[in-house]
């Protein structure tokens, strides 16, 4: 009996869900953790710290238009891997950083980092390696950044309460480090690198779709900037991002304010990245299955829903059900926004395309943590924050709806 060899691309696909657990799953999922004793050790207030994520997304939106380009004139091996080191060691960095100025300066390296090795590289390698069953490997890939901050967050909590948060930096960039490993072996951005053909093309071509790997189906980012689509694309990202992002940057400070222990609030943001990394690989199995309009239409109102349940936290009956929910509202922009692109332009030139959207993508951290803080900082409560991000996600429900009632080639 022939033995079948596991698909080289789903290799790969584990190896990126190691990296984004290394890299998002710590370095940004994980900084709320640090919010409460930054902010005492430097007496500075949390809208001034969350100007700090405001820094590292800037750097990011800065960035991401480029990326597309940098893999044309660079090496994507030497700039994926050398960004995930050079995230990790400004992480490692802010253990000695003494003001709020250097945790600035510091989070303008780690964006560019972030940016090199976060899911632009993990999205557009996955595009490369599956014709069929993308939005799976996709899912899983990116649940990386969920299962790292389920996993890390309540050891940020432990080492910060027994070792102070310097050195919980210290730990924690290490273990980023070594999330890296698999990826350094295993790393091929495309199939051809190695004599192969992405999954599922040989059975597309046996059904009659014209299957070139010289001209994959699509429009260039050129003809993509003159569609109105483009920018409803582009609004949706940053609606996605600003929502979840603005919730979730303030959910340790948010749960220990409404009576929770420190360290129950880290099992709850614990449990929120458990949801997150599922429902991930739920959705991008829906995905492949019901086709991604309803997929979206269905994401965006469980995350609306999501939202609304956290301002309902503090209630004991509800909170579990709250965290459970947002966590699949976190899911949504890693899932969501390279499917939406990769069904309104095709993949001809998703790696442009998708560095624009990814712009808008980080344009929502920038805004939105500084905003909750800066809510609380005004009304002690983050009540005004939760109506606004809803209401935005109600915003990108309906222009979601209007643009992807058809492709735009």
């Amino acid at each position: 009996m022939k033995n079948k060899k596991i698909f080289y691309g789903w290799l790969l696909c584990g190896a990126s869900l190691l990296m984004l657990m290394g890299g998002t799953g710590i370095v940004i999922n994980s900084a709320s953790q640090f919010l409460k004793p930054v902010t005492e050790a430097l007496g500075v207030t949390r809208g001034q710290f969350s100007l700090y994520i405001t820094f590292v997304s800037v750097s990011s939106m800065a960035l991401s238009p480029f990326v597309g380009k940098i893999y044309t004139k660079f090496s994507p091996r030497i700039v994926t891997l050398g960004g995930a080191v050079f995230m990790a060691l400004g992480w490692i960095c802010l253990s000695w950083a003494k003001s709020i100025t250097l945790f600035y300066v510091l989070g303008l390296g780690i964006g560019i980092g972030s940016t090199l090795s976060g899911m632009i590289a993990v999205s557009v390698i996955m595009n490369n390696w599956f014709h069929m069953s993308k939005g799976t490997a996709i899912g899983i890939a990116s649940t990386g950044s969920g299962v790292g901050s389920m996993l890390f967050n309540p050891i940020a909590s432990k080492l910060i309460v027994a070792l102070g948060y310097q050195a919980a930096y210290r730990w924690l960039g290490l273990f980023s480090i070594l999330c890296l490993l698999p990826m350094i072996f295993l790393y091929r951005y495309k199939p051809e690198d190695i004599g192969m053909r992405a999954l599922g093309s040989e059975l597309a071509a046996e059904e009659g779709e014209e299957v070139s790997y010289a001209e994959p189906e699509g429009i260039m980012r050129s003809e993509a900037l003159k569609t109105p689509a483009l920018w409803g694309v582009c609004f949706i990202a940053f609606a996605l991002s600003a929502s979840c992002q603005g919730v979730f940057s303030q959910a340790q400070a948010y749960f220990t304010d409404i009576g929770y222990s420190p360290g129950k609030a880290a099992v709850f943001v614990s449990l929120i990245s458990l949801s997150m990394a599922l429902c991930k690989v739920l959705f991008g199995f829906l995905d492949d299955h019901l086709g991604t309009r309803k997929n979206y239409v269905i994401m965006v109102i469980v995350s609306i829903i999501g939202i609304l349940l956290m301002e309902l936290a503090k209630n004991q009956a509800i909170v579990y059900l709250s965290v459970v929910v947002f966590g699949c509202t976190l899911a949504a922009t890693f899932v969501l926004c390279p499917m939406i692109t990769i069904f309104t332009f095709g993949p001809k030139d998703y790696a442009s395309i998708y560095g624009l959207v990814t712009f808008f993508i980080f344009l929502g951290p920038a805004v939105a943590p500084p905003l909750s803080g800066l809510i609380y900082d005004i009304n002690g409560s983050y009540t005004l924050a939760f109506i606004i991000y809803a209401l935005l996600l109600a915003a990108a429900l309906a222009v979601g709806i209007v643009i992807l009632k058809k492709k735009r080639y």
